[in-house]
C-alpha cells in the first residue's frame, strides 16, 4: 500500500538511511513539502505496517540516544509523536476502501466491516488470531463470518481511535468498509378489503400440482402467516424456518405474507374478479430474516442470508427452488460489490452457504465442489416516500440498494400501468406516474460508473402513487387502492386481503415468473430462467418515449437501461414461442481458460450454428424481422478492492457473444473473433466489435457487455437474417485468468443462449415449424474450435 507520512519539523528524519527498507519491500517515493510540514509518500507492503512503526521508533529512540548524557536527545519527543500519529492516520486511510461512506469518527464507537487477509490458514483461525489480539483494545468482533478468495470478512464494533492505536491489528486487515444501517420496510397505510365472498369463489376455482413436482418460490423475508386459506395449500408448516428459532417463523411484520401472496397468484384483483379457473404450479418456503423486536445488527447480512439458504437446504437439498428477497440496506451503492451482494453472488454460482473455501485461500475445484447454482430474484430498493412529489428526479438520484448490485441475480425495479382513479370519490387527485412509466418508488443505476452492471433487469407492476391537489404544496397519498397491488395479509380473521406494491411486489411477481419457467421447463439451468424472464422483457412506450427521436447516442440507450432494465416482463414471451417468433434455447458449457507456459491464456471459444429456415426468410425479402439474443453465466465473485491487475476484476471470468454478419463469410467471422478475443487483452472496458452489422443492434457490444447477462437486438429484413448462420460465445478476461495461484486454469463453466427471431410486419408465415424440424434432425448442432 501506498500512505502519506507527514513528518514536523522538515527534516528531522533521515528519509533514504533510516526509512527506507528495501529488505522487507519498505520505499520512499516521493518527498515534498507543504504548509512547514514534510510530506513524505511510502510503499509498504502488507503486513509491514507494524514493522514499519517499530522501525520508527528505534530510530527515534534506539538510534539518536547521545553518548554524552550531557547532550540533548534529537529529534524531540514531539516529532516521534507527530510521526507515528500521521503514520497511523495514513494507514488506516488508505484501509478504507468504502466510496461510498465516511470512516466512522475518531472517538465514537460503532459498526466497521473488516476484511481480513487469509493466506493458508482456516477461517476460524485467522478470525481467532484477530478477535484475541482486538479484544483487548475494546474491538469486539461479531460470531458471524463470510469466506472470499484470499479473504475472511467479519463485523466488529469499535472506535476508529482503537484500530489506530494498534498496527499489529491493521497488519492483518486487507480493507475495511462501513456497516449500513439496517432498512425500513416500506409499506402503505392498509385498507384491506373485507371480502371473504371473493376469496371463497376463488378457493373453488384453485389447482395445485403435487408437491413433489412443484418447483418452490424460497421467501427470504419477515416469515408468512400459513393459516391465510389462500396460503395454506401451498405452504406446509414443515417449509417455515427462520434464522434463529427464537423469533418464531410466522410473520410478525406484514410483509412476508404480503409477498407470499404475490409470489403465488399475482395481484389478486384479477384472479378474484373473474370466474376462469386458476392453476398454481408452484409451491412456498420461508425463512424469517427479521426479528420481531428490533432489527438484526447491520453487520453482515451475507452471513444471514447465507444462514437462510442453509436453513432450507438442510431440509431438502433436492427441492428446484427460486430464492426471493426484498430486503435491502438503505444507502449509496455506487454498483461496489459488498459482503452481502458478493454472498449473494456466491451461493447463485454454487458455492457452499457455510464454507465456500474449505481448503486454502481459494482452493477449491468448482467442476467437483460449486455444487448446484442457485437462482436469486432481489428487490432493487425503494426511494423513500417522503420524496416521490418531486417525480422522477428522486428516482435518478437514489441508487439500486444492496444486494441489488450483485451480478448473478436478478435484480428487479417497478413501473406501473395503474393510473386509474375514480374521480368521483377522488375529484382532486392525480396518479404520479403516467401509465407504462416508471413507479414512484423505483431505484435506478443512472449514477452508476460504466463498468458496473445495468440494474435492474427488468422491472414488474409496483403501483403507483398520488397527488391531492386542494393542497399546497400537493399532499402525497400513497394510493388509492385502485394504484396498488392485492395481496394475502397477515391477519387473515380480520382482514384476509392487504394491499401492496413497489419494488417488493415487482420482484415476487419476477419470482412467481421464474416458477412458472421452471415448472414448466424443469430441465432448464438457473442461467436460463435468468435469460428467458430478460428476454421475455420489453420496453414500453413510454419508456421508449422518453429516448430523443434519433439516439445516436450510446448515452440516452445506457439510461434507459439503467432506469428500466430490459424492460417490462412477460409470461407469455417468457415462456413461449410463437408461429411468426420462435424462441432456442442453447445450454452449454465452455472452458475459458488454460494454462500455457505457466500462464494462464484464453482457451476457446463456442461457434453455434443457428437452424434458420432459409428459404420461408429469404421469402420474405425486404420484411422487417428482428433477431434477439441473450446470454446469461455465473461467475465466481470476489470483492476484494485490492491486489487485481485491474479494478474491476470482480468477476471470474467474462463471456460474450458476436453474430456472423450477413455479408461475411465462416472463416472471415471466425477471423474476427480471434481477433475480437485479442483485442480484450488490451481493452480492459472498451469492447469495440468490428461487426458490418454493427449500426442494425439496438445496444451494440460496448454497452451489452456489462455484468454477466448480455442482451440485444438486431433489426433487419428477412433476407438479410437467412445469411446470419452462426454465433459465437467467447471468453474474456476475469480474475481466474488474472491470478494463478487461483487454480482455475482448467475450470468448465456453464452457459445458457436464448435466440428469438420475430416478424415485426403483419404477413402471414410460419418460422416455428421450420425450425423445430431443423432442431430435430440436426440437433442445433455446435462446433468446439479450440484455441491455437
Amino acid at each position: 500500500m501506498t500512505i502519506v507520512l507527514e513528518i514536523s519539523p522538515p527534516g528531522s528524519l533521515d528519509l533514504s538511511k533510516k526509512l527506507e527498507w528495501r529488505r522487507d519491500g519498505i520505499e520512499v517515493l516521493s518527498s515534498n513539502l507543504a504548509g512547514g510540514t514534510e510530506v513524505v509518500a511510502l510503499y509498504v507492503p502488507d503486513g509491514k505496517l507494524s514493522a514499519f512503526e517499530q522501525r520508527i521508533r528505534d530510530y527515534l529512540t534506539k538510534d539518536n540516544i547521545p553518548k554524552d548524557p550531557t547532550h540533548e536527545s534529537k529529534p524531540a519527543k514531539a516529532a516521534l509523536v507527530n510521526a507515528i500519529e500521521s503514520f497511523r492516520r495514513a494507514a488506516f486511510d488508505e484501509l478504507w476502501t468504502d466510496e461510498s461512506a465516511d470512516p466512522p469518527p475518531y472517538d465514537q464507537e460503532g459498526w466497521v466491516q473488516i476484511w481480513l487477509r487469509r493466506g493458508s490458514q482456516p477461517p476460524k483461525e485467522v478470525i481467532e488470531s484477530f478477535s484475541a489480539a482486538a479484544l483487548p483494545l475494546g474491538v469486539k468482533v461479531e460470531p458471524g463470518y463470510l469466506t472470499f478468495p484470499g479473504r475472511v470478512v467479519v463485523a466488529a464494533q469499535c472506535t476508529r481511535r482503537s484500530l489506530e492505536q494498534a498496527l499489529y491489528l491493521l497488519d492483518q486487515i486487507a480493507e475495511m468498509r462501513s456497516v449500513r444501517p439496517s432498512p425500513e420496510f416500506f409499506l402503505s397505510d392498509l385498507k384491506p378489503r373485507e371480502q371473504a365472498d371473493w376469496i371463497q369463489d376463488l378457493q373453488g376455482r384453485l389447482t395445485f400440482s403435487s408437491p413433489e413436482s412443484s418447483p418452490y418460490v424460497t421467501l427470504l423475508d419477515t416469515g408468512v402467516n400459513d393459516g391465510h386459506v389462500l396460503l395454506s395449500p401451498v405452504l406446509d408448516p414443515a417449509d417455515l424456518h427462520a434464522v434463529h428459532s427464537a423469533w418464531g417463523k410466522n410473520d410478525h411484520h406484514g410483509h412476508g405474507t404480503e409477498m407470499a401472496g404475490l409470489a403465488i397468484y399475482g395481484d389478486l384483483t384479477d384472479s378474484l374478479s373473474s370466474s376462469a379457473s386458476v392453476h398454481v404450479p408452484h409451491r412456498l418456503e420461508s425463512v424469517k430474516i427479521l426479528p420481531p423486536r428490533g432489527s438484526n445488527p447491520p453487520h453482515l447480512y451475507g452471513f444471514i442470508t447465507a444462514t437462510a439458504v442453509n436453513k432450507v437446504e438442510l431440509s431438502d437439498a433436492s427441492r428446484p427452488r427460486v430464492f426471493a428477497t426484498m430486503t435491502t440496506a438503505i444507502g449509496n451503492t455506487s454498483g461496489l460489490p459488498t459482503e452481502w451482494s458478493a454472498t449473494v453472488d456466491q451461493l447463485a454460482f454454487g458455492l457452499d452457504s457455510t464454507n465456500p473455501y474449505p481448503v486454502g485461500s481459494a482452493a477449491i475445484d468448482p467442476n467437483e465442489d460449486a455444487g448446484k447454482p442457485r437462482l436469486f430474484v432481489a428487490a432493487a430498493g425503494n426511494v423513500d416516500s417522503r420524496y416521490w412529489s418531486d417525480y422522477p428526479n428522486p428516482n435518478l438520484l437514489t441508487s439500486v440498494e444492496d444486494p441489488g448490485q450483485a451480478w448473478n441475480i436478478l435484480t428487479v425495479g417497478a413501473y406501473t400501468d395503474l393510473t386509474q382513479i375514480d374521480q368521483a370519490k377522488w375529484p382532486s387527485v392525480q396518479a404520479i406516474a403516467p401509465q407504462g412509466g416508471l413507479a414512484p418508488s423505483s431505484t435506478t443505476s443512472v449514477l452508476w460508473k460504466n463498468p458496473w452492471p445495468l440494474k435492474p433487469d427488468v422491472v414488474a407492476e409496483g403501483g403507483n402513487s398520488s397527488l391531492d391537489r386542494t393542497f399546497t404544496p400537493p399532499a402525497l397519498l400513497v394510493g388509492p387502492e385502485s394504484l396498488r397491488l392485492l395481496t394475502t395479509s397477515h391477519q387473515p380473521n380480520t382482514s384476509p386481503l392487504a394491499e401492496s406494491g413497489d419494488t417488493s411486489g415487482a420482484a415476487a411477481e419476477v419470482a412467481r415468473l421464474c416458477a412458472h419457467i421452471r415448472s414448466r421447463y424443469p430441465q432448464y439451468w438457473e442461467e436460463t430462467i435468468r435469460a428467458l424472464v430478460i428476454h421475455g422483457a420489453r420496453h414500453t412506450n413510454q419508456m421508449l418515449s422518453e429516448l430523443p427521436p434519433n439516439p445516436g447516442r450510446k448515452t440516452h440507450k445506457k439510461n434507459l437501461l439503467r432506469k428500466y432494465g430490459y424492460g417490462s416482463i412477460s409470461f407469455e414471451r417468457s415462456l413461449n414461442s410463437g408461429a411468426r417468433s420462435p424462441t432456442l434455447v442453447v445450454q452449454d458449457t465452455i472452458n475459458p481458460y488454460a494454462l500455457d507456459k505457466g500462464s494462464i491464456k484464453l482457451n476457446q471459444l463456442k461457434l453455434h450454428e443457428l437452424p434458420w429456415p432459409k428459404e420461408e426468410l429469404q421469402s420474405l425479402g425486404g420484411i422487417t424481422v428482428a433477431m434477439r439474443v441473450t446470454l446469461s453465466y455465473f461467475i465466481e465473485p470476489n470483492p476484494s478492492r485490492r491486489g487485481w491487475q485491474s479494478k474491476y476484476r470482480y468477476q471470474s471470468h467474462g463471456l460474450r457473444f458476436a453474430v456472423k454478419s450477413s455479408l461475411e463469410s465462416e472463416s472471415r467471422f471466425k477471423a474476427r473473433i480471434n481477433q475480437l478475443e485479442r483485442d480484450q487483452l488490451q481493452l480492459e472496458e472498451a469492447e469495440s466489435m468490428s461487426d458490418p452489422d454493427r449500426e442494425r443492434w439496438e445496444f451494440g457490444a460496448n454497452l451489452r457487455s456489462r455484468g454477466s447477462v448480455h442482451s440485444d437486438v438486431w433489426t433487419g429484413t428477412g433476407a438479410q437474417l437467412a445469411e446470419k448462420s452462426h454465433v459465437a460465445v467467447y471468453p474474456v478476461g476475469g480474475w481466474w485468468k488474472d491470478w494463478n495461484d487461483s487454480h482455475r486454469e482448467d475450470v468448465t463453466v456453464r452457459y445458457s443462449m436464448t435466440i428469438s427471431i420475430e416478424v415485426l410486419e403483419d404477413v402471414e408465415i410460419d418460422i416455428y415449424t421450420p425450425i423445430k424440424a431443423v432442431i430435430e434432425v440436426a440437433n442445433a448442432a455446435v462446433v468446439e474450435i479450440e484455441r491455437p
